[in-house]
């Protein structure tokens, strides 16, 4: 008796197990061969004792049980039991299979399984483009940009009065800054420079030519394609163009660039510091990278560069367009961006004035507390620390702090900071620090940041999805917030980065501008009082993608390429 009685709690228990899901969450991407590596697994019932095997083809590789649950229900969780398989310890390259219970998992190991993603990221930007034949998945628009009304500054406010004798600037071409269709010099400049930074970290990966039919390769095409506008928007040392349009762009209703009928899009301008600094930076950047290619391009660049820096020091001040609840780009401090610029020039020029400019500056900059456009201390840092040891410092600070986050108690994603907005191209940012970090002092400390942000992206995430869009990957996201893929449903948004999760205190605020399919609410389960996310066209939180976040994926993936060491 005592045995049936036995057999039959057995055949409950693995009734019970496999009625209820739990959830496994892992890298869809694959894992570097001596990348720190691991399942996490979610549940609403205890799976201690359950075991779980890593098979190679046939062969067993590794095996073992499921041991005490590491965390419970919480911020970063919404199970009340999760366990974390490690096998750090396999680095062979090839395919494998997680198999656990009645579920098999597959996933790779590789030296570089991420470059694979970057053309479809460039991709991505490049549809991006406005006033181009050289964009895909739509027909090109705005052309009308070549003589966009310019509205000047009123002194010393974020007011602007169109010009008295209604000049205009040709201000075509450029990225849309979102799913609208808004030019901003800041984030122009933002994605510019991170292209020319991840060419001139790992050239080696960005050798390819899918899209481009200039001469050069997709990614300095694109570069190229950012630098020219970046020129235009310089109208002279008076008038500098800040932003194309304004909120009443979003006031038009869904339409593709070439129906696009608004009369609204002028050319703000401004003599602001920040967009002074990060264009500076830009085309100081682009004339090392251009020199071995059009060495008379290359003069032209750093002469730019020179002059705007000049600008950025001679005005004090941080402007942005702000139209009732809409504020656009407010980059309120702009000392990172003088750093950045002075680093780069220091480093093009080698000219002892620029080095002296690191020193004053980056103590200004200090500590950023913060990873995006706007605090850009942690790049700007690492690019000074050759020339000034201070800057090095205030970068080790700043990763400290995201090193703590990352290692408390129930952070099981082991993501470096609370969630808000976008805060998945933050965590991006933190990433690429970390390996900036890694390369300037041979120290490895803070590397597993970035590991564990491009697990959290392709996949070891509440939710299980890749936030980078690709048919390549099992479960990535679909739903892009953008007018292109919104008005041509059958076109696959390739290469879009969502912005991700975000808090949900944000996205109750938002939620009447949603409208959320039924579909999308499959994933509201794994939602927590903190978090949210929701693959749906509307949802413009979560699934926009900006050209930053684009630059900031990019970047990323590049300096992951060069830990293949």
């Amino acid at each position: 008796m005592k045995f049936i009685s036995y057999v039959l709690l057995l055949n409950i228990l693995t009734f019970s197990i496999n009625a209820q899901k739990f959830y496994v969450r892992y890298n869809q991407a694959g894992y570097m061969n001596k990348a720190p590596k691991n399942f996490i697994i979610n549940a609403d019932f205890s799976l201690s004792g359950l075991k779980w095997e890593i098979l190679k083809g046939d062969s067993s590789i590794s095996n073992g049980q499921l041991q005490k649950s590491i965390a419970g229900k919480g911020d970063h969780t919404n199970f009340n039991f999760n366990y974390a398989v490690n096998f750090s310890a396999i680095e062979q390259s090839g395919d494998y299979d997680f198999k656990i219970d009645d579920q098999i998992h597959h996933f790779n190991i590789d030296k570089n399984p991420y470059a694979t993603f970057l053309p479809d990221v460039l991709r991505y930007l490049r549809q991006q483009r406005s006033g181009s034949f050289g964009v895909v998945d739509k027909k090109p628009g705005h052309f009308s940009d070549s003589a966009s009304t310019l509205y000047l500054q009123v002194k010393e406010k974020n007011q602007w009065y169109e010009h008295p004798q209604k000049k205009t600037a040709n201000v075509i071409g450029g990225w849309y800054d979102a799913g609208d269709y808004l030019k901003f010099n800041l984030t122009n400049a933002y994605t510019t420079y991170l292209l020319l930074s991840a060419y001139e970290e790992n050239p080696a990966v960005l050798q390819f030519k899918n899209e481009s039919k200039s001469d050069l390769n997709d990614l300095l095409d694109e570069a190229k394609f950012g630098l020219d506008f970046l020129e235009r928007c310089y109208v002279n040392d008076s008038t500098f163009v800040i932003q194309i349009g304004d909120n009443r762009d979003h006031e038009l209703g869904i339409r593709l660039p070439s129906n696009d009928t608004n009369p609204y899009r002028h050319a703000y301008t401004s003599l602001s510091k920040p967009h002074l600094a990060y264009t500076s930076a830009a085309f100081s950047i682009a004339s090392r990278v251009f020199k071995r290619i059009d060495s008379t391009l290359s003069k032209k660049y750093l002469k730019k560069s020179e002059a705007l820096f000049k600008l950025a020091l001679e005005y004090k001040e941080a402007y942005w367009f702000k139209k009732g609840h809409e504020v656009f780009y407010a980059d309120k401090n702009g000392y990172d961006n003088l750093l950045l610029a002075a680093a780069e020039l220091a480093k093009t020029t080698q000219n002892d004035f620029y080095v002296q400019k690191i020193k004053y500056y980056s103590s200004m900059a200090g500590v950023g507390y913060w990873a995006s456009w706007s605090d850009f201390n942690m790049v700007a840092h690492a690019r000074s620390s050759e020339f000034y040891p201070r800057s090095k410092q205030f970068l080790i600070s700043d990763l400290n702090g995201f090193a703590g986050t990352a290692k408390q108690e129930n952070n099981i994603w082991k993501i470096p900071h609370a969630y808000t907005w976008g805060s998945l191209y933050s965590f991006f940012g933190v990433a690429s620090a970390s390996i900036l970090h890694n390369d300037i002092v041979k120290d490895s400390a803070y590397l597993d940041m970035a590991y564990n942000v491009i697990d959290y992206t392709f996949g070891k995430n509440n939710w299980g999805v890749s936030f980078l869009a690709s048919k390549q990957l099992p479960n990535s996201v679909q739903n892009i917030y953008s007018q292109t893929y919104y008005l041509q449903p059958e076109l696959f948004p390739t290469g879009a980065i969502a912005e991700g999760p975000g808090d949900l205190e944000g996205h109750l605020e938002n939620v009447k501008w949603f409208d959320l399919s039924k579909e999308s609410y499959d994933l509201e389960i794994f939602n927590t009082q903190k978090v949210v996310f929701f693959d749906d066209a509307t949802d413009f939180q979560t699934m926009e993608t900006t050209i930053g976040g684009l630059a900031d994926g990019i970047y990323l993936l590049t300096l992951m390429s060069k830990l293949t060491d």
